[in-house]
Order: C-alpha cells, then sequence, then structure tokens
C-alpha cells in the first residue's frame, strides 16, 4: 500500500522488539507459569497479538500488492488469528489459575478487538474500499498495548 511504508516499518521494527517480550516476562517466572495451562495459555495469546503486529507490516510494505489483495491476505490473517486465539482462550478458561490475576489477563488482552478490526479491514479493502487500511491503526494500538499490558501482569503480578 502505497504511503503506509513507514507505519509499516515502525510497527514491525516494535513488534519485532517485543515478541522477545513474553519470552523474557515467561522465563522469569516458568516455575508458576509453565505449571498453569491458564497461564502458558495467555503467554501464548500474548505472542499472536506481537506475531500479529509483525505479520500486518509484512503485508503492508509487499510492493505492488492491489488493495484487494491486502484485504484477502488481511482477512486470511484474521481467520488464523481468530482461531488461534479462541483455542488458547479456551484452554485457558478451562483450568483458571486461583491467583486473582489470572481475570485481569483474561480481560486485559484484546483478542477480539484486535481480531475484529482486522478481518474489517480485510473486508472493506476487499469492498474496494481503499480507506479500509486505516482500521488497521486501532487494531495495530489495541494489540501492542494489550500485549504489553499482559506482559507486565506476567512480570509484577504472579505470585509463587
Amino acid at each position: 500500500m502505497p504511503g503506509w511504508d513507514t507505519l509499516a516499518v515502525v510497527i514491525g521494527g516494535a513488534a519485532g522488539a517485543l515478541i522477545g517480550l513474553p519470552f523474557v516476562s515467561v522465563s522469569i517466572r516458568i516455575d508458576v507459569i509453565s505449571a498453569s495451562p491458564d497461564f502458558s495459555n495467555r503467554g501464548a495469546a500474548t505472542l499472536c497479538l506481537f506475531v500479529t503486529v509483525l505479520l500486518v507490516a509484512i503485508l503492508l510494505v509487499v510492493p505492488g500488492q492491489d488493495a484487494w489483495e491486502l484485504g484477502a491476505e488481511l482477512l486470511l490473517l484474521a481467520s488464523g488469528l481468530g482461531g488461534a486465539l479462541g483455542w488458547l482462550n479456551r484452554r485457558a478458561m478451562a483450568q483458571r489459575s486461583a491467583q486473582p490475576i489470572s481475570r485481569i489477563l483474561g480481560a486485559v488482552s484484546p483478542d477480539a478487538i484486535t481480531t475484529i478490526l482486522v478481518a474489517a479491514a480485510g473486508v472493506l479493502l476487499l469492498a474496494g474500499v481503499d480507506d479500509g487500511v486505516y482500521v488497521l491503526v486501532p487494531a495495530m494500538i489495541a494489540a501492542i498495548v494489550g500485549g504489553v499490558a499482559s506482559a507486565w501482569l506476567f512480570l509484577i503480578r504472579i505470585t509463587a
């Protein structure tokens, strides 16, 4: 998408750096997180959010593609993301941790918001609405803010 390469560089760089954050936060609390299906699945969902931002950045800088092609790619990405996050969420809720932070982690992660907005951008682009790409901005903000908040909660709120 012409004109979107700068945003792609910024969000791609941020996502690339932030992908390591869940690994750091999980490794600091590995004993508690690995023993809890709830926490390990929430950590994987956080990683999915950052990887989604990275993949959107990659899709935005593909040279010479039409808006409808980006729309199809975004719709496919949203489908995969929704499926993965839904599966991780069901697994997390099936065996909730007794720690109060479990409920907060479920509420903080903007899985549905990110998935719906990426899908909406894809549908709009497929329908010929070139400005549909603007819907990616709040989706990427939600994914980054939610992912950072989740990782931060993993670092400071999970107790042994």
